[in-house]
């Protein structure tokens, strides 16, 4: 007898202890502060030095380069969430979120593309880095003016001269 009362005993505790599950897409769901959802990149801070997709493990961050641009493309679909990038972004550019609603129809909703211009050589006219990466190596670091505006074989070379002829050398 004692079995048949089993699943009656059940519903009483059920009914005293209320409803436990949230009716999904009509009220909020419980989201914890240690969720992890899908990151933001503001492209007003990205500098497209790439730090963020040698972190990526899944490859969800790419780095897409051609003569004029430099392209951060980061594809939802790949993500898993791990935000890595965020602790390795020198810029502070990419937060996290709790945003966890990515279904769409429509692939191109998953894709958010950053595109930084690129900056030619003063002395070869070859692009070699973006304008906002010489600005932060201008600020932290203690390279020489003369040598910001040229591409790192331009440097190279330049360098070269200038210890040749400081040693006694020739042109």
């Amino acid at each position: 007898m004692s079995k048949l009362l089993k699943p009656v005993k059940l519903v009483v505790i059920a009914g005293e202890a209320g409803r436990a599950t949230r009716k999904y897409p009509f009220e909020e769901p419980l989201v914890t502060l240690d969720f992890r959802g899908k990151i933001e990149i503001d492209a007003s801070k990205c500098m497209g030095c790439g730090a963020c997709v040698n972190a990526c493990p899944p490859n969800a961050l790419q780095l897409i380069e051609d003569k004029e641009k430099l392209v951060l493309r980061y594809f939802i679909g790949r993500c898993i969430f791990c935000w890595r990038c965020i602790d390795v972004c020198p810029a502070g550019a990419i937060k996290g979120t709790r945003e966890f609603e990515l279904a769409t129809d429509d692939i191109s909703d998953l894709y958010t593309h950053v595109v930084h211009s690129r900056k030619a050589c003063a002395s070869c006219d070859n692009t070699y880095a973006t304008e906002k990466i010489i600005r932060y190596v201008a600020e932290h670091a203690s390279l020489s003016e003369e040598y910001l505006d040229k591409c790192p074989d331009c440097r190279k070379r330049n360098f070269i001269k200038a210890l040749s002829r400081r040693r006694g050398g020739f042109e």
